[in-house]
């Protein structure tokens, strides 16, 4: 399939900001939105999130609510680019049959989230070709969007950089050193790990994997890899980028350091991986460009973008 890639946001762009998946909080999603207004964006709010309806952490019942409001984001065209307000939670998996993706290769726009939007990332990849992006959210990183690297991360939406390095102070440890090239993927663990054997998950011969996770132990680890071990898929990926682990350490039983459970797979694959990098559940938050040409190396410049990303 084609790489489809969005238009570049611009200045005085109308921003919508959807919930395809659990309820923001609206103290915070405020915040984002202040701090996005106040960059000069024109911040709208999809049908769901004006209404306030919420059941069981769901930022809508039914399904079909907040698959509509995704796709009715993508349709209006003066809409130029679909921030998720959080991702953290379930149901993003839930609407993908039901989704039009046919409205989503029309009308190509970006779209950021990450964590359980991550099921949306890859459906969408894999359905359309459409670069996404794994990046800070409103309700989830306000803070995060009062930081000056968020300029930086507006800098590649609107095409003005193609500079994916903005902690340019940090040292990124490797599992196994070496270059390599291909189409990225990811980014949650868990998620990912869900859309084994469906027809949402992009092929990953030849991608760089990118991987983070939350509230999970190196257990629920070692069996997520396993599980794409099993399916033929492990060895198929051309490289592998790990960011912040946000493991569950009050447990009964000993266990080994999630680090640890990793390295083995890697060890095992003997493909280029980075172990450190700032994306996940943590303090940072990089922008990452997915189902894009990238180039990640064990020497810096750690990663580099080999294609625009915006049009």
């Amino acid at each position: 399939m084609n790489v489809i890639r969005p238009p570049a946001l611009r200045e005085g762009d109308e921003i919508r900001i959807v919930a395809p998946a659990s309820a923001p909080d609206m103290n915070n999603l405020s915040k984002g939105i202040s701090r996005l207004r106040k960059m000069g964006y024109r911040v709208t709010l999809g049908r769901n999130i004006k209404k306030l309806v919420q059941r069981n952490s769901l930022a809508a019942p039914p399904d079909r609510e907040r698959m509509e409001e995704l796709v009715n984001a993508f349709r209006d065209d003066n809409v130029k680019a679909i921030f998720c307000a959080r991702g953290g939670g379930y149901g993003s998996i839930h609407i993908l049959p039901l989704i039009d993706y046919d409205v989503i290769r029309d009308h190509p726009k970006i779209f950021l989230g990450y964590s359980d939007i991550t099921a949306l990332h890859l459906a969408i990849n894999k359905m359309t070709g459409l670069v996404t992006f794994h990046g800070p959210m409103p309700a989830s990183d306000p803070n995060e969007m009062a930081k000056p690297t968020y300029r930086h991360f507006l800098d590649i939406l609107s095409g003005r950089s193609n500079d994916i390095n903005p902690y340019t102070e940090r040292v990124i440890k490797y599992i196994v050193s070496g270059r390599a090239e291909g189409r990225s993927m990811g980014t949650n663990l868990s998620v990912t790990a869900s859309l084994i054997g469906t027809s949402y998950m992009p092929d990953p011969e030849g991608r760089i994997l990118f991987v983070e996770d939350t509230g999970v132990t190196s257990g629920d680890v070692d069996r997520y890899f396993f599980s794409m071990k099993l399916a033929g898929m492990l060895p198929k990926f051309a490289g592998f980028v790990f960011g912040e682990f946000e493991s569950i350490k009050d447990i009964e039983e000993p266990m080994p350091f999630v680090e640890d459970v990793i390295q083995i797979f890697m060890n095992e694959v003997q493909k280029p991986s980075l172990y450190g990098m700032p994306f996940g559940h943590g303090d940072d938050q990089m922008l990452i460009p997915l189902n894009s040409r990238i180039k990640i190396s064990t020497d810096e410049p750690y990663l580099e973008m080999l294609e625009d990303v915006v049009d």
